[in-house]
C-alpha cells in the first residue's frame, strides 16, 4: 500500500518545475497518493497542469518569492492548516521560500517526515559567483536546527551544506526524462556554428556575461542564441550584443531547438544541478560553463566540455570548440553518455525513495560527506589554479 506524499513548491517554473513534476508523476504512477501545494510565478508555464499526472492532487498556496513578513505569515498558517487537513506521511519542500516556511511549519506538525530540497542554495545568490550572501546564510543556519532532512541535488551542493550548515545531507542527484530529449544530428560542414543557452533571462543565469562573450566571439560563422525570455530590457540588452533571443517557448519546442545548437554555454552565477545543462548534454552538446557548484558536477573538463573560472576562459572554450567540429562531436558524445548513464528519472527516483526510507531520518542512508568539508579552501584553490588543473587533464581532442 502506498503512502501519502505532499510536495510544497513556490518556485514553480524552469528546472524546479521539471524536477517536481517528474517526482510527483512517478510517485503517482508507483501507487502513492501525491498532493502538490504550489504557487504561481510570472514565468510558470500556462500549460503546467497538463504536465501533471491526473492522479496528482493540486492545492494552491499563495507564497511570494521575496521576503514579505505579512504575506509569509499567511502562507505559513495556510501550510500548517493544509498539512493538518491532508495528514501526509511525508512533506517534501522545494526551493528557498517553501523550504523556509515548511521548516517552521514542521514545529507545529510533527507527524509527517519532513524533507527539504534547496535546488540551489539561497546563500549563493550573489552577483559575484562563489560568494556567500551573509544574510541568507544566517537564516539558513537558524533553520538548519529544525528537524527537517536536507536533500542535496549534487555532490558539490552537499559539500557546501555540510560545511556551512553543519548538517549531513542526503544526496538525490537530479534526473531528466531521457525519452523526451532529441539527439543532435549530423551537421553540414558549411553551416554556422551556433552557441546557445536555455532558460529565463535572470540574474542567476548571468546574461551580461553571455552578452560579453558573444561580443568577443560572434561574427563570421559563429552565432549566439538565447532560448528563453525575460524582462524586455534584458532581452534588448542581449540583442544589442548580437544575441538572437527566442522568447518563451514550450518545453517540447525548447528541446527541439536545443538539438539545433552546436555548443551549449552556461555562464551561471549559481546553480544546484542545472536541468538545462543535463538536457543539453543528453542531446549530445559539449558544454562551456562557469566553474561553480552544479556545473562542475556535470561538466568534465576536457572530456564533456570546458569549465571556466573567468570570462577569458569562457571565450577560450567557445573559440576552441567553434573551430573544431571533431572535438565538438567527441565531447558531445561523451556528454550524452554521461547524462544517460547517471541522470535518468529512474536513477533520481531510486535515490529519492532510498532517502525517504522506511524509518526515521537517522535510519536513512546518507552520502559520506565530512561534517565540515573544506569547501572554501577547495574553491579558492580551484580558482587560483584552474588553468594548471585543466591543462593537466586529458582533452581527447581529435584532428
Amino acid at each position: 500500500m502506498g503512502i501519502h506524499i505532499l510536495h510544497v513548491v513556490e518556485s514553480f517554473a524552469a528546472g524546479t518545475l521539471r524536477i517536481v513534476t517528474q517526482m510527483t508523476n512517478r510517485q503517482a504512477l508507483d501507487g502513492h497518493r501525491v498532493s502538490l501545494a504550489y504557487s504561481l510565478r510570472e514565468e510558470t508555464p500556462v500549460d503546467w497542469r497538463g504536465q501533471l499526472d491526473a492522479r496528482v492532487e493540486p492545492h494552491h498556496l499563495a507564497m511570494k518569492r521575496e521576503l514579505a513578513p505579512a504575506s509569509d505569515c499567511r502562507s505559513l498558517l495556510g501550510l500548517v492548516r493544509l498539512v493538518g487537513r491532508l495528514q501526509p506521511d511525508i512533506v517534501h519542500l522545494h526551493s528557498s521560500k517553501a523550504g523556509a516556511l515548511g521548516r517552521i511549519a514542521s514545529l507545529a506538525r510533527t507527524r509527517p517526515r519532513w524533507y527539504f530540497s534547496p535546488h540551489g542554495l539561497s546563500f549563493l545568490q550573489s552577483s559575484t559567483p562563489g560568494r556567500v550572501h551573509p544574510v541568507y546564510l544566517a537564516l539558513e543556519r537558524v533553520l538548519a536546527h529544525l528537524p527537517v532532512s536536507i536533500i542535496a541535488c549534487s555532490p558539490s551542493e552537499a559539500q557546501l551544506i555540510a560545511h556551512h550548515l553543519h548538517r549531513r545531507p542526503l544526496l538525490v542527484p537530479n534526473g531528466i526524462a531521457l525519452d523526451e530529449v532529441r539527439t543532435r544530428g549530423p551537421r553540414a560542414a558549411d553551416r554556422s556554428v551556433v552557441v546557445g543557452t536555455a532558460g529565463r533571462i535572470s540574474q542567476a543565469r548571468h546574461p551580461e556575461l553571455f552578452a560579453r562573450v558573444a561580443r568577443r566571439v560572434a561574427g563570421g560563422r559563429v552565432r549566439f542564441v538565447w532560448l528563453g525570455g525575460g524582462e524586455p530590457q534584458a532581452e534588448a540588452d542581449l540583442r544589442r550584443a548580437g544575441v538572437e533571443v527566442s522568447g518563451w517557448v514550450p518545453h517540447a519546442k525548447l528541446l527541439e531547438l536545443l538539438a539545433g545548437l552546436d555548443i551549449y554555454m552556461q555562464p551561471s552565477r549559481w546553480e544546484g544541478l542545472p536541468v538545462a545543462v543535463m538536457e543539453a548534454m543528453a542531446t549530445g552538446l559539449p558544454v562551456v560553463a562557469t566553474d561553480i557548484v552544479g556545473n562542475r558536477d556535470l561538466v568534465q573538463h576536457g572530456r564533456t566540455g570546458w569549465l571556466a573560472a573567468s570570462e577569458d576562459e569562457l571565450v577560450a572554450g567557445v573559440m576552441r570548440l567553434a573551430g573544431n567540429a571533431a572535438l565538438r562531436d567527441s565531447w558531445g558524445a561523451a556528454a550524452r553518455e554521461h547524462v544517460r548513464s547517471n541522470h535518468s528519472t529512474d536513477n533520481m527516483m531510486r535515490h529519492l525513495y532510498e532517502a525517504y526510507g522506511p524509518g526515521s531520518t537517522q535510519d536513512i542512508p546518507t552520502m559520506d560527506v565530512p561534517r565540515r568539508a573544506p569547501y572554501i579552501e577547495i574553491s579558492r584553490a580551484m580558482t587560483s589554479k584552474a588553468g594548471t588543473m585543466r591543462r593537466s587533464q586529458p582533452e581527447q581532442e581529435t584532428s
